[in-house]
């Protein structure tokens, strides 16, 4: 068997090209992490969620939408409901304070006429198809828009069941778009 050896002036060349060539791969990596998929800053973030919301809004213009800043007005007087429009194991890890389930709101609606009902989900989506059944059964029923992900990104509150926290469950991989602050879940 033939033995090769190299040259220590050809590696002490061969190190700073190699270099070189390994930094861009590297810092792509360092920037993507393990899963391929690179690292957003939360204004990237919050764009993407002005993207989605748009299109919730095309799909449902004929659902009223409320922003975060429009609710917190409310939130004031004392004049608004929050629906929680999500699936219980979303619900599990945190909520708008004070908000209700839309089940808990179906079981008596009229209690809350006097209020601004606002549902909310973790986009729009399906908070906007909620709303749209209950205007259609003619209650009034408003959508935050952009849900959750707007809400924590006004650097609104969030609780779960041990009170104040920094977990939002956002449904799946596609809507996890929440501050980096927060810990996400899906």
């Amino acid at each position: 068997m033939e033995r090769h050896t190299i040259d220590s002036t050809a590696t002490s060349t061969l190190a700073p090209k190699l270099a070189l060539v390994l930094a861009p791969t590297l810092a792509l990596f360092a920037a993507t992490g393990c899963a391929g998929q690179t690292r957003l800053t939360d204004e990237e973030k919050l764009a993407r969620v002005e993207e989605m919301v748009e299109e919730v809004e095309r799909r449902f213009p004929e659902v009223e939408a409320v922003t975060v800043e429009e609710v917190g007005r409310l939130l004031e007087t004392g004049s608004v409901v929050f629906v929680d429009a999500r699936a219980e194991r979303e619900r599990e890890v945190s909520w708008i304070p004070g908000s209700i389930t839309s089940e808990e709101f179906e079981q008596d609606p009229d209690r809350y006429a006097d209020l601004t009902v606002v549902a909310y989900c973790t986009i729009g989506h399906r908070s906007s198809e909620y709303a749209k059944r209950q205007n259609e059964k003619g209650r009034r029923v408003l959508n935050l828009r952009g849900s959750l992900l707007s809400w924590t990104h006004a650097g609104a509150p969030l609780v779960g069941p041990d009170g104040p926290t920094n977990r939002l469950h956002v449904y799946g991989k596609t809507w996890d778009l929440a501050p980096s602050r927060y810990e996400t879940i899906w």
